[in-house]
Parts: structure tokens; sequence; C-alpha cells
């Protein structure tokens, strides 16, 4: 398994790296599309699972998507769409109260859990657009990514082989206080070292501060949607990652920090 999980970073590095190279920002953004489309499917998958929200589940997707377009375009038009079309989600959720075998408080609670798959999988992957615009050399955008992978790899090895306290047994139970302080510990490393190479510029403190905030974050969105898959019973978001599960079991750290990073390097690093 370990030696799967290598292959399949290697081989995402990879991929990531020849997006770049060969178109760039425009790459980055269709490429960071897909992985919203893909990240919405499997959030809708896990919370509106069964034949009986198919329709919900595909309407959610599409919905995720209008909001990723939107926040990327900044249409006036396409928000009032999303409204409108948000709305309706409620509504289709209203229809399927019409089934009472259906609790209605599921249908709350689907209803609600929607909304924040929305700004989870379709608006948090538009930050990872926006920090590649930040800088002309994309420094922002490796920064954020080498943070949350040298924190997760970091996290998974010395977990393994060192973890022996629990950090939250009800969500995860491979989690472990070791392994998140190893997490942290990397991703300073990285993060600074990211720092000295690719903007000499930025106040070392507030780089440092930055770093430590985005390791924490990253690590809370890991364990956020452990609780969602602990919830729904499921071990994997998804299974397009030999290794690693799905795609949010693989960015959901991401997800979380690269709003964070943002905003932080856009409006006090950057000052």
């Amino acid at each position: 398994m370990t030696r799967l999980r290598v292959i399949s970073a290697l081989v995402a590095v990879a991929t990531v790296v020849a997006i770049i190279m060969l178109w760039g920002y425009q790459g980055i953004a269709i490429a960071v599309f897909f992985i919203s489309f893909r990240a919405l499917y499997e959030f809708g998958r896990m919370v509106l699972a069964g034949d009986k929200y198919k329709l919900a589940r595909h309407y959610f997707v599409t919905l995720g998507l209008i909001a990723f377009v939107i926040s990327i375009l900044k249409n006036e038009m396409l928000l009032h769409i999303f409204v409108i079309s948000t709305l309706l989600l409620f509504v289709l959720f209203l229809l399927l109260a019409s089934d009472e075998s259906i609790p209605l408080a599921e249908l709350v609670n689907k209803a609600g859990l929607s909304l924040l798959g929305i700004l989870y999988a379709g608006v948090c992957p538009v930050y990872i657009c926006l920090l590649a615009t930040l800088s002309t050399h994309l420094e922002w955008f490796i920064f954020t990514l080498g943070v949350v992978f040298a924190g997760d790899t970091a996290a998974y090895f010395v977990g393994r082989k060192f973890g022996k306290t629990l950090l939250f047994a009800r969500i995860s139970p491979k989690k472990t206080v070791e392994g998140a302080i190893a997490s942290l510990f990397a991703s300073v490393i990285v993060g600074l070292s990211v720092r000295q190479i690719f903007l000499p510029q930025a106040d070392i403190f507030l780089m440092l501060s930055l770093t430590v905030l985005s390791s924490i974050v990253a690590q809370l969105g890991d364990l956020c949607e452990s609780m969602i898959k602990r919830t729904f019973d499921i071990k994997d978001s998804g299974s397009i990652m030999p290794g690693h599960g799905g795609l949010l079991d693989r960015l959901d750290g991401v997800f979380f920090a690269a709003p964070i990073v943002y905003i932080y390097a856009r409006f006090l690093v950057a000052s």
C-alpha cells in the first residue's frame, strides 16, 4: 500500500508539473475545474447516496460547478442564476418530502450538507487558481501545495511508525498526535524553504506564522472530511488515486488551506 501510495503521488506531481509547463495558469484553471467536478461528485456520492437522491445529486454537482465559474469570472448574471438555482435545490428536497419513508430531518440535513458541499468543493478550489495569480512564477501556489503535502506525508509515515496517542479517535482512528506534530514540523521546514528560495522578500516571521496556520488548517480540513466519511460509514471518498482514495481524501487539506494562504498573502504579506 505504501509503495502504491508513493507511485500515485509521484504521478500526480508529474502531471501537475507538466500542466504548468505546457499551459501555465490556463492549464491550472482547467485542471482545477475538473478537480472541483470530481470533488463535488465524491461529496455528492457520500452525502446524497441512493437512487432517491439521484436527481438531487446531479443538481448539486451542477450548482457547485456554477459556483466555481462564478467565482472565477465574477459574473453578476451567473450569480443571479446561482441564487435562483440554489432556491430550486430547496424545492427539490421539498418535493422529496412527499415520500413519507424519508424522515424530514434527513431531508433538511442533506439540504444543509449540500450547501456546505457547494462551498467546500465548488468555491474553495477556486482559491487554488487565485494563488496562481498572486505572483509571476506561481510561488504561492507552490508554497501552498508544498506545505500541505509535506505535512500529509510526514503525518502518514511518522504516524504509522511512531504514532501511539490518538488525535481524535471518534472521527479518525488512525490519526495520531505524533503524526500531527510531525506534520506541523514538516510543513514549517518546507514552507520556510520555499520562502527562502522563491519569496525571499517576504517577512520571515509572517511566513512562519502563515506556515503554522496553514498546517493547522489543513489538518482540520482532513479531520472535517473524515467526520463526513465517518458519519456515512465510508472509508474513502473515491478510488481515483490508488493508495490515497478519492480526490477529496487527497485535497481536503488544500481546500481548507488555500483560502487562508490567499487572504494572508494578498492582504498581509504583500502589503
